[in-house]
């Protein structure tokens, strides 16, 4: 039966129900179409995320015709490959007839899939790889009703998990509550050790999965009808009991007809992500409930461990990175479609068997600086076509592939098409009009690295083949993962377009001095890399592409992006100037040449397009507006209260957008009221078309609430637009150089936390002051009783002193992490103990500048219980006075997290006592969590702290969000806030590694150096 997949909520749909299309490519749920899913089993597996699922069958009214499974992979969360039917109990089993809910996990460079036979017992395959092929070892169950403890009604939904310590656990059970068992698994993974263990789950019913998160067992599960057919979870310190129910993380999704469900929860690219499925395909078919197909949305954890409620939909997850168009792009790997059909291609892997007016959506395209052709593997026993269409499927063809007939429907040839240009990142939808089957295809002609190449620039050159021989056939290309103007880093693609294997080494131009390069051999001279493979990879075989190698960079000169001149009038004249006016420059990145750094939206999409600029090889261009106040804005460097600027921006309608006035305004931070609009300032405005490119420009004076960003609208309400070459002329402040303005008179240090327990060798390079994460809290100094382990605080301790930076201690009494011996004390021993720790510590290090003395001893949080035994109600005045006594040279402070939120007035009232009886000298304010409030009822919350008279250290910061763009928007909005309030005297970000913080998706450069958009421009304001 051939599905075909209906449009379930587009971005134009979006757009009319008054939603904001997302800026970036996101998947649309369901993930597959083509065929139905359900019961995902999500595993990361080098660098790609696996979901082994149930294979619906398309006509089954029951689950009696469950045979097989399916598996799909993804690197970018977006696009899905399809690696077809991996297992089938009726051929593949020696004993078992179904496959029920499957899961699958590697170990030891092996892959063991648990399947059910039904609901009668539960067996295992083994394979060397994740597609297989998968061979029963046993010949019979794993588990059965016969394995000791596990008597249950439904022995399926095998769960397995793989602990620190390599002990490894298979979770089952279903039919209602007292059916969740676990039992232990040798380290063969093909036997059992014990007897089945079972689990107290409120309401259960089915689908056992657990994780482990900073040192936390997370189990989830599936509930019954009377806990509302959720996903609910449970933790412990402990992975077969001790378990404690939290509460629901998905509650029964959309289009899922009130029936039951199944989950799986994987880490990704520092982001969590939860599997499902629901009938949304099969609703909008007319089939029946049990066509199920799978979906992902991205799941997120509160600062206190909790897990937020999944917040599913159709929308999806965003794209994590784009499709390169010159690499041999697998036919079957693909976003959505209408109407095809995959098998297994007698040349390898899968194909996808194309009738008339069948397609598939590849999200994110990116064809660097231009292609011109594509080639394709197709095979066709009739004449046929493949129309190639960017962005929109009602489009026009950019070009028609004419597909001859090649004798077979598994003959392959290699068939070519030209076209003009194409360059940017698109989607691109590849459609049928005849019918033929496609294995892969491959776009051609891209051109050389310019120097002011963005990440989605690229570079080709010939490899040299092993005898020395230059061979054109074979090409690298370079395609920039960052872009920070003073450096950079790429991925090196190696690609063999002979019929022959070769050994390749290339020599290929590359711009400024290669610092760093891994998966290869390489050498410089000039501007030429060397380079040839490690080894491993040193062979390409016929056709093959190698993206493996990548390398980072420094400029001897950032790119320079072109200011604009004063005039007012339309031009399409690509000359520049600057504006009238004395001062420094201080719009980074205004020509939109390093990526979208320092551009963002109010609202709409934003893309860096390279379909046209008025200088340089890109500008910024919206879209997806559906409302005036969309529109584009950009953050220049800190602009000083009191200094006049000369502002420019040169701005043109995009194709098939009508003449419309744009506007120049300056946007403020939010003051106390919300009944004025005194923030905006209108700098200059003009009528523009797409004729030709129009100045936008005007002086403006900074005053008021701190400065936040410019922004680029629109009287025309759906109108798209590009901008470039943004210009900001004036007196940066004291200083000038480009930082805050020296708007700040106090001694501010922003600084951070150490890295997985040690100090990065580039940390003082942007940070003043250091905290160690974990390794001060006393359980990890003094786990034993009188056994003290100094080595971590030493570290960070010494490494202060050697760098004259601030050294802050974090913590002292705590209700968490704190040793657990201390709770089994007398009070008068508990005392003596907490007196001892302070004593000790202050001692060892007297140079302390300033010390979390109490921490989260808001009711509800985490005060310390043992620290209330020890002296009483009064217990946290007692506890900083002995802090006083022994640390007398420190700054004494109480730190609590949801301050700023949540628990605003129940942190000021837990305060106030110690405030008022003087022994508290400042206070710290944990930051987690702030992504979603809005910046006037933050600083209404920390207006209210300050009242109390202290100065406050924002002590935890970080912005959980794995979009680039969304944590640049955030950061721009929010660190000035804090940065400019009078009563705040220090921030302490919480991490900086991206995949090495404590908050998933928070970290701000990537472990070789590279920095997210969010870190350049806070290391511009600060003028670091």
């Amino acid at each position: 039966m051939k599905l075909t997949r209906p449009r379930l909520l587009t971005s134009a749909l979006l757009a009319g129900l008054g939603m904001a299309a997302p800026m970036t490519g996101y998947a649309d749920n369901p993930i597959v179409s083509h065929v139905y899913t359900a019961d995902p089993a999500a595993r990361v597996i080098d660098g790609r995320v696996y979901v082994m699922v149930t294979h619906d069958q398309d006509d089954q009214s029951d689950y009696s015709q469950l045979v097989d499974y399916y598996l799909f992979s993804s690197d970018d969360m977006v696009n899905w490959q399809d690696h077809g039917i991996v297992w089938n109990s009726q051929t593949d089993s020696p004993w078992a007839s179904l496959a029920y809910a499957p899961d699958f996990i590697e170990r030891n460079g092996r892959y063991y899939l648990y399947y059910p036979d039904g609901a009668n017992a539960i067996g295992v395959a083994v394979a060397d790889n994740p597609e297989g092929p998968y061979t029963d070892p046993l010949g019979e169950p794993l588990v059965d009703r016969s394995t000791p403890g596990a008597n249950v009604d439904w022995v399926f939904d095998p769960g397995v998990f793989i602990d620190d310590n390599g002990q490894a656990y298979l979770y089952f059970g279903g039919g209602g509550p007292g059916n969740a068992r676990v039992i232990r698994l040798n380290n063969d993974m093909i036997s059992t050790d014990g007897v089945a263990t079972s689990i107290d789950a409120p309401n259960f019913f089915e689908a056992l999965y657990m994780n482990k998160r900073n040192g936390t067992y997370y189990l989830t599960y599936s509930t019954d009808t009377a806990g509302g057919l959720s996903i609910d979870y449970m933790t412990s310190n402990n992975p077969t009991s001790g378990f404690t129910h939290r509460g629901t993380i998905l509650p029964n999704p959309w289009e899922n007809n009130n029936n039951n469900n199944h989950q799986s929860m994987v880490q990704f690219d520092g982001q969590w992500y939860m599997f499902y499925h629901n009938r949304a395909v099969a609703n909008e078919r007319g089939a029946s409930t049990y066509q199920r197909s799978i979906n992902v949305d991205r799941l997120y954890f509160n600062g206190d461990g909790s897990i937020q409620p999944v917040n599913a939909g159709p929308a999806g997850v965003p794209q994590l990175e784009y499709v390169d168009a010159f690499a041999i792009n697998q036919a079957e790997t693909f976003d959505t479609e209408n109407g095809i059909e995959t098998e297994p291609a007698s040349e390898g892997t899968q194909n996808i068997q194309m009738g008339p007016g069948d397609w598939v959506r590849i999200t994110g395209v990116d064809f660097g600086s231009g292609a011109n052709g594509m080639d394709a593997r197709v095979a066709a026993n009739i004449d046929s076509s493949l129309e190639i269409v960017l962005d929109d499927v009602n489009s026009q063809p950019l070009a028609t592939l004419q597909v001859s007939n090649t004798g077979g429907w598994q003959t392959w040839q290699t068939q070519s098409v030209s076209f003009s240009e194409v360059t940017g990142v698109h989607d691109v939808y590849l459609r049928s009009t005849a019918g033929h089957n496609l294995n892969w295809f491959q776009f051609t002609g891209g051109s050389g690295n310019d120097s002011s190449s963005s990440e989605n620039s690229s570079s080709s050159s010939a490899v040299s083949s092993s005898d020395g021989n230059t061979d054109s056939n074979v090409t690298g290309s370079i395609q920039f993962t960052n872009d920070w103007g003073s450096g950079y880093c790429a991925t090196l693609t190696v690609t063999n377009n002979t019929g022959s294997a070769v050994e390749w080494n290339l020599n290929i131009a590359v711009e400024g001095t290669v610092t760093d390069l891994w998966n290869g051999e390489w050498s410089q001279n000039g501007s030429t890399l060397q380079v040839s493979g490690a080894g491993w990879n040193s062979t390409l075989q016929p056709g093959q592409s190698d993206s493996n190698i990548g390398f980072c960079a420094e400029r001897t000169a950032p790119p320079t992006s072109s200011s604009s001149s004063s005039s007012s009038q339309s031009s399409s004249d690509q000359s520049s100037s600057a504006p009238d006016g004395n001062g420094d420059e201080l719009a980074s990145n205004g020509g939109v040449e390093s990526g979208l750094t320092n551009w963002s939206t109010t609202a709409g999409d934003i893309n860096r397009s390279t379909q046209d600029s008025r200088s340089g090889s890109a500008s910024a261009l919206i879209s997806g507006r559906t409302d005036t106040w969309h529109g584009l804005t950009f953050a220049p460097n800190g602009l000083a209260s009191g200094n006049q600027y000369d502002v420019s921006v040169w701005v043109k309608m995009a194709p098939g957008s009508a003449s419309a006035n744009l506007y120049l305004t300056a946007k403020r931070e939010e003051d106390s009221d919300s009944s004025t609009y005194e923030e905006y300032t209108r700098v200059a405005e003009a009528s523009v078309s797409a004729s030709g490119w129009t100045q936008l420009s005007g002086s403006y004076t900074q005053s008021g609430t701190p400065f936040q960003h410019f922004i680029i609208e629109s009287d025309s309400t759906n109108a798209s637009y590009y901008a470039d070459d943004f210009s900001v002329i004036g007196e940066a402040g004291d200083g000038g150089d480009g930082g805050n303005g020296g708007t700040i008179d106090h001694d501010f240090f922003v600084g951070n936390i150490t890295t997985s327990g040690s100090v990065r060798s580039d940390f003082v390079q942007y940070w003043d002051q250091i905290t160690p994460e974990n390794e001060g809290k006393w359980s990890s100094v003094e786990g034993t009783r009188d056994q003290y382990n100094w080595s971590g605080v030493d570290a960070a301790y010494n490494y202060a002193q050697q760098n004259n930076i601030a050294f802050k201690q974090h913590t002292f009494v705590w209700g968490n992490q704190s040793p657990s011996w201390i709770n089994n004390l007398s009070p008068a021993e508990q005392r003596a103990e907490i007196e001892e720790w302070i004593r000790d510590f202050c001692t060892r290090y007297p140079n302390t500048e300033m010390i979390d003395v109490v921490n989260e001893s808001t009711p509800g949080h985490a005060p310390a219980q043992y620290a209330e035994q020890a002296f009483g109600s009064d217990w946290i005045i007692n506890v900083f006075e002995l802090a006083q006594e022994h640390c007398p040279n420190s700054i004494l402070i109480l730190n609590d997290y949801n301050a700023l939120s949540w628990n605003n007035s129940e942190f000021i009232e837990m305060a106030r006592p110690a405030v008022e009886a003087g022994v508290v000298d400042a206070l710290g304010l944990q930051a987690h969590g702030l992504e979603g409030w809005s910046l006037s009822d933050l600083r209404t919350n920390l207006d209210n702290i300050a009242a109390l008279g202290l100065p406050i250290y924002i002590s935890e910061y970080d912005i959980a969000e794995s979009n680039d763009q969304a944590q640049l928007q955030i950061m721009q909005e929010q660190f000035p806030m804090f940065y400019e309030h009078p009563s705040v005297v220090g921030i302490t970000l919480w991490g900086y590694v991206v995949g090495r913080t404590w908050v998933d998706g928070s970290g701000l450069i990537y472990d070789n150096g590279t920095p997210r958009p969010a870190m350049t421009w806070l290391m511009n304001y600060l003028g670091r």
